[in-house]
Formats: C-alpha cells, sequence, structure tokens
C-alpha cells in the first residue's frame, strides 16, 4: 500500500495536477469553440445573401408574386449548387412593409427590397429601380452577429453591426429599404469604409 502511494498515480497531488490541467485546457477550448461556431454561420449567412442576390438577377420592377416564386425557386437551386445548406430556410409570410421576400434561417433572416430612389436626385427617362438583400441576425443570442448587404447597384458590404443591433423581424430591429447604403456626404465610393444611413460602419469586402 505505501508503495503504491509513492507512485505518480498514487499520490494526490499529481491527480490534482492533472484535474487543473484539463480545466485549464477546457476554458481554453471553449472560446475557441465559440469563435469557429460564430464564423461557420456568419460565413454562412453571408454566403445565403450572396446567392439570393444572385438569384434576383434578370428580374424588373415591380415584382409579383409568380416573380416571387420563381426568385425563391432560383435561390435555392443557386444556394444547393454552391454547397450551403438550405433545409432549414423558410419563408416568412406575409413579408414585413418595406420587404418583398423575407427569409429565415436557424440564425439569421434574409429579405429581398427595392432600393428607394435617391430623393436629392432627378430621376431620368430610362431610371430603373435596384433591388438590394440584407442578411442579419434573427435574435440577440445567435453566434453570428454581422450584418451582411448587397445591392444590385453598388458594392457589397458588411456591417458588425454594434450601433443598431440589428435582430429578428420586428420594426426597429430590422433593417429598412436604403439604410444600408452610402449616407449622403458620407466619403468617396473608392474608400473601404463608410458611413450608412442608419449610421452603422459599413465596410467593403
Amino acid at each position: 500500500m505505501n508503495e503504491w502511494r509513492r507512485t505518480r498515480f498514487g499520490n494526490p497531488a499529481a491527480w490534482y495536477t492533472g484535474i487543473g490541467i484539463l480545466l485549464l485546457a477546457f476554458t481554453l477550448w471553449i472560446p475557441w469553440l465559440s469563435a469557429s461556431r460564430t464564423a461557420r454561420v456568419e460565413t454562412r449567412g453571408d454566403r445565403l445573401a450572396n446567392a439570393l442576390l444572385d438569384a434576383t438577377e434578370g428580374f424588373l420592377l415591380p415584382l409579383d408574386e409568380a416573380d416571387l416564386q420563381i426568385l425563391l425557386s432560383r435561390f435555392y437551386l443557386t444556394a444547393a449548387s454552391r454547397g450551403v445548406r438550405i433545409k432549414d430556410v423558410k419563408r416568412v409570410e406575409p413579408a414585413p412593409d418595406g420587404s418583398l421576400l423575407l427569409l429565415t434561417n436557424k440564425h439569421y433572416c434574409l429579405q429581398v427590397s427595392e432600393t428607394p430612389l435617391d430623393p436629392q436626385s432627378r430621376p431620368g427617362k430610362n431610371t430603373v429601380a435596384s433591388l438590394e438583400v440584407v442578411a442579419w441576425p434573427l435574435n440577440a443570442t445567435s453566434p453570428g452577429h454581422c450584418v451582411y448587404f448587397y445591392p444590385q447597384d453598388d458594392s457589397r458590404a458588411y456591417s458588425r453591426n454594434l450601433r443598431r443591433g440589428y435582430r429578428g423581424i420586428k420594426k426597429n430591429y430590422r433593417p429598412e429599404p436604403g439604410a444600408c447604403h452610402r449616407r449622403p456626404g458620407g466619403g468617396g465610393a473608392r474608400k473601404a469604409q463608410y458611413p450608412g444611413v442608419d449610421d452603422e460602419r459599413w465596410i467593403l469586402y
């Protein structure tokens, strides 16, 4: 018995040291796991928004219900062909005011809307309205935090969602059409970031 206690496995200090090392490794593993999940969720939200914008190509406003059904089918085909998971993506009906099409999955909302024309500019004879796609977190506890903006008439951008805290589909918590565009006087189009109409800081990528 005394000989066993003298061994490495019979020494209580060795057990305590081993347990401490395991707990330390566990505390280091938790942040890595959380960061990995956040990156995975946000990447999927970004890729879904990209596929949804590509699905809008060729559509002219205004869109009727038949157009929206075709757009939705094209989106599913586009996303699936790129290996993006679409099993849990569903349509929200009726769409909120200002939204032409609203989709949700486990962590993100995706919205197709018409970009409002600039009230300070005079539309030309052949001026055609454009569409925009925005993806934002479904709720405040979602592992994804970033908002992704894909307009037909401008460069794509994302926001870390620090000011507005976009989440869910209720009014005042979801991006309004045109809110993610560059604020008038917010800098040149070549800058890597810009203040949006919604006062968020948007970063081109």
